[in-house]
């Protein structure tokens, strides 16, 4: 589409952790992903709807071309190139312009509720004779649109990027240049958690809904109560079985829309599990016959704790029990629910360093064999199967993510 304007979204790659980082929180990483995506694919609705302009996307990361391809059909797809937003800018017009458009327009994807009027504006000052530079405001000092028939450098090296002077800096460098600036009206992106709640108030309010189908659709969805989260209500309970170690009951349950079922539920109470650290390269690992599985393994100590003991007491009277050690510092790692089903028990993770000799009598019911390992060997028998112990495995890894300095 030779004489025509290129309008080109300057678009990421809608990755948890990688967009939209400043609503984080309130937002989860994934969460802003997928709002960024709703972001763009509204973005892609209004530059697709544009007359005498040919859609573009301006994408990054380089690998992201297929993924781009499938969210924008149609569009033509530049990969962005340069070392900042500026150097990006300016090579992507470059070369829409080179391909022979009569003007070339970068718009960002942060302003979902953008009116598609001021792009069609910007298409037809630069379709004929006009201005020399499009701007589009943003009220926080920057713009979201920038359209030229020339790519001017000076409008983009050295600009101070995400601060209130952008735009200033731009009009100053168009001025000395001596080109004529269109200012389109002045509207919000959504950078930050005030940009988010601003969206949140706009959308249903204003009646611009229809300028962001799909951003309007999550944030709805967002605010209606979410089935998943309501809380089954238990309308009678009674007793099956119980010894010292476990209890077994049975709930009839109100479920969120309203249906009725049974719920069988086993009751474990909380429990500790410890990876004993003989040096920094040694671990101690313990081996009993398990009856459930029907066979033996090695696993650290773990057990449960009983009525009034704190998590640490317990840790380290099993510790003692088990492998004839006490620690002299416990580093607690995690607190998980061992099975998030039909199972009521609270696992808490520790790791024991500084290990002393200690006299306690082993539980009776307990057969144990104590071996110390190299640690590197342990990982090892985790990752290859070996050790099958859900909280010995949670530990093993743990300890591994410590230990190549990545938490804690």
């Amino acid at each position: 589409m030779i004489g025509t304007v290129a309008v080109a979204i300057m678009a990421k790659a809608p990755r948890p952790g990688e967009v939209k980082t400043r609503l984080c929180p309130p937002l989860l990483p994934a969460d802003a992903a997928v709002l960024y995506r709703c972001f763009l694919l509204d973005k892609i609705a209004a530059v697709g709807a544009l007359a005498n302009a040919q859609p573009t996307l301006a994408y990054t990361p380089a690998d992201a071309r297929a993924e781009f391809a499938a969210l924008a059909p149609g569009f033509a797809l530049v990969p962005q190139q340069g070392p900042d937003l500026g150097a990006r800018l300016h090579a992507t017009l470059e070369a829409l312009l080179a391909a022979g458009h009569a003007g070339a327009v970068a718009v960002d994807s942060d302003t979902p509720t953008l009116p598609r009027d001021f792009l069609q504006q910007a298409v037809d000052s630069l379709a004929g004779p006009g201005p020399d530079v499009v701007l589009g405001p943003t009220e926080d000092g920057g713009y979201y649109l920038i359209g030229v028939r020339a790519a001017h450098r000076e409008l983009f090296d050295g600009v101070p990027w995400s601060t209130p002077q952008v735009l200033e800096v731009t009009l100053r460098r168009a001025a000395r240049a001596g080109l004529r600036v269109e200012r389109l009206p002045v509207w919000f992106d959504v950078d930050t958690p005030d940009d988010l709640e601003r969206l949140r108030a706009a959308l249903p309010a204003d009646g611009v809904a229809g300028a962001a189908p799909e951003t309007t659709r999550l944030l709805e969805s967002w605010r209606r109560p979410r089935q998943s989260d309501t809380p089954w209500r238990t309308i009678s309970s009674r007793p099956v079985y119980a010894n010292k170690w476990i209890a077994v009951r049975e709930d009839f349950v109100a479920l969120p829309d309203g249906r009725t079922t049974i719920y069988g539920v086993v009751s474990c109470g909380q429990c500790v599990g410890l990876l004993p650290f003989l040096d920094p390269d040694t671990v101690l690992l313990v081996r009993q016959y398990r009856y459930v599985a029907g066979r033996a393994t090695w696993e650290m100590p773990t057990g449960g704790v009983h009525a009034g003991e704190t998590l640490e007491a317990a840790a380290q009277r099993e510790l003692a029990e088990e492998s004839g050690y006490r620690a002299g510092r416990l580093v607690r790692v995690s607190t998980y629910h061992t099975s998030k089903s039909v199972v009521d028990e609270t696992a808490h993770l520790f790791l024991a360093e500084d290990l002393t000799r200690a006299e306690t009598a082993p539980d009776e019911t307990e057969f144990i064999d104590v071996r110390p390992f190299p640690f590197d060997t342990v990982l090892r028998m985790v990752l290859d199967g070996e050790i099958v112990d859900g909280m010995t495995v949670i530990a093993v890894l743990l300890a591994a993510r410590r230990r190549d300095g990545r938490c804690g």
